[in-house]
């Protein structure tokens, strides 16, 4: 008599060993194809290693440099025209003094230029840029993450602070970690259909304009300096260039004059001093600045009742004819040109701009 019983009726199926050593070692050498690839082709685009994408935390360290009193004497605050204008190894060998560089893109820098009058006992000389339609308008910030950090430094978190310096030494080895080339920012600006017609297209976006170092040390992208797609690109985000936009009311400019008056009135008062600077523009953005912030309703103003000193471009040989690729911010050649010049002319009105800062002894 035979017994039957249902488990005889189960297949058995033997499982393979598998090679997770194998696997994951396979999975290594796809990720490295892959990430080398990407290197080589955003490489090949003109990115390089070393150029760090700036963030809230890059500005915090210079910012903290006032208030640890780690620094030479000289601040700059202001718009991307004196930050990417700016040479700051053209000031150290002028002048041996290298400024705290505070200026940020798409900002207005009279928040700033107040916050070092109140919230600083800063003593030095404090560079200030004139970018006539920011600078007298109500316009504080376009770029979201720095709104605010005039007084949203101090909040930075030790997680924070550890994180920058990693990614600075990433960035420091990889030319692909640039934000505005990663994936997603280029499927974003993917052009379709009529993209370049309207006002809320990709095209009107502003794209990468800048290389950046330590020490916030920036300069356009030569790539932009370049005739071609890129350059026609950032001349056409710093759009429109008819009569769209109105000239700014004096009742606004009025406010913006008060404003920046009662900063220099407290910088003075503990022995500082504040200048202001008006880099160079060109093409259809010069006119539309001239047609809407005209100079003697703004910067004669601003100097005669601020009774600061000021260095217009127009005003000085050295700093006329420079190169303006995308009619806002100058070559880096130009840079270093610009720079020498209007430190020049500080040195000369300065005397503590003729020496080296004194080091104070250790301990």
């Amino acid at each position: 008599m035979s017994h039957h019983h249902e488990q005889d009726d189960v297949t058995v199926r033997e499982i393979p060993k598998t090679r997770y050593a194998a696997i994951a070692w396979l999975a290594l050498v796809l990720f490295l194809a892959a990430m080398t690839a990407w290197e080589l082709k955003m490489r090949s685009l003109g990115l390089r290693t070393g150029d760090i994408d700036d963030s809230p935390s890059h500005w915090a360290v210079e910012r903290r440099k006032i208030e640890e009193g780690d620094h030479d004497g000289v601040v700059i605050v202001g718009s991307s025209r004196i930050l990417f204008d700016t040479d700051l190894s053209v000031w150290k060998e002028v002048t041996g003094r290298t400024p705290i560089q505070l200026a940020l893109p798409g900002t207005s820098p009279r928040p700033y230029l107040r916050s070092v009058a109140e919230d600083t006992d800063f003593a030095g000389l404090v560079v200030c840029d004139v970018t006539p339609e920011m600078f007298f308008s109500k316009f504080i910030g376009a770029l979201p993450q720095f709104v605010g950090m005039q007084d949203t430094w101090r909040d930075e978190s030790p997680s924070e602070k550890f994180g920058h310096q990693v990614d600075l030494r990433l960035q420091r080895a990889f030319a692909f970690l640039e934000n505005e080339y990663s994936l997603f920012r280029l499927i974003e600006r993917i052009v379709v259909e009529d993209d370049r017609l309207g006002p809320d297209g990709p095209y009107y976006d502003v794209w990468k304009l800048s290389v950046a170092s330590e020490n916030r040390q920036y300069f356009l992208w030569n790539r932009v300096e370049q005739p071609g797609y890129l350059q026609e690109h950032a001349r056409a985000a710093w759009g429109p260039f008819g009569n769209e936009r109105p000239p700014l009311p004096k009742d606004m400019i009025d406010a913006a004059i008060a404003d920046v008056a009662e900063s220099v009135r407290k910088i003075r008062a503990r022995g500082g001093e504040v200048v202001f600077i008006r880099p160079p523009s060109a093409g259809p953005f010069l006119e539309r600045e001239n047609r809407n912030a005209p100079r003697t309703a703004t910067w004669d103003r601003l100097l005669r009742e601020t009774g600061a000193f000021g260095i217009h471009y127009e005003d000085y040989a050295a700093m006329r004819g420079l190169e303006v690729p995308e009619w806002s911010h100058l070559s880096r050649n130009s840079a270093a040109r610009f720079t020498r010049a209007y430190v020049g002319v500080l040195r000369e009105r300065y005397v503590r701009l003729r020496t080296p800062p004194v080091a104070e002894p250790a301990g």
